[in-house]
């Protein structure tokens, strides 16, 4: 079984005809006829009843056709991925955060970036308030977490991410 002839297949049903998806696939109505029955032949199953000029599709079938259509949906993502990751040798984030962010919140969100954007590699560098500063500064990363604002400057962006409360607890001997 070849993955062409899948794609014959998911085709057809898809066009709900032999010639228009033959059309789509820039072959003959008889070269993807053919193709078909050579499926059925290595599968050792029918896929299709045909009858005359029209054609249901087979409990087999609709099995074959749903994991046919994730199967290449599967391949068209891997295909994307593998580009991104031929370009990925310029996709670096460099991102700063300080000591104290070293929770698992950060490893959380790093973990699901990572999965979302598996073409970028991250460098990730912890320090202090003015040691990230100075590395953002002179470019040496991207974006720095912190909890200080720096005065405005057009050699970088401020962007607030969250509002948290803070609670102060008085020892009732100090009252």
């Amino acid at each position: 079984m070849l993955l062409r002839q899948i794609q014959y297949f998911i085709s057809v049903v898809d066009n709900d005809s032999f010639t228009e998806a033959a059309e789509e696939c820039f072959i003959s109505q008889s070269a993807i006829s053919q193709q078909i029955k050579v499926l059925e032949t290595d599968l050792g199953v029918q896929l299709l009843t045909r009858q005359n000029r029209k054609f249901t599709l087979t409990p087999a079938g609709e099995y074959f056709y749903k994991q046919g259509k994730r199967i290449m949906a599967e391949l068209a993502k891997i295909k994307q991925e593998t580009i991104l990751v031929a370009k990925a040798e310029d996709q670096h984030l460099r991102i700063g955060y300080l000591h104290c962010y070293g929770s698992q919140e950060l490893s959380q969100a790093i973990n699901k970036f990572t999965n979302s954007h598996p073409e970028v590699s991250l460098d990730l560098v912890t320090g202090t308030h003015e040691s990230l500063y100075e590395l953002l500064r002179n470019g040496k990363v991207d974006l720095v977490l912190n909890d200080q604002r720096r005065a405005l400057s057009p050699a970088y962006v401020n962007y607030h991410l969250i509002t948290t409360k803070c609670f102060i607890e008085i020892s009732p001997i100090t009252l």
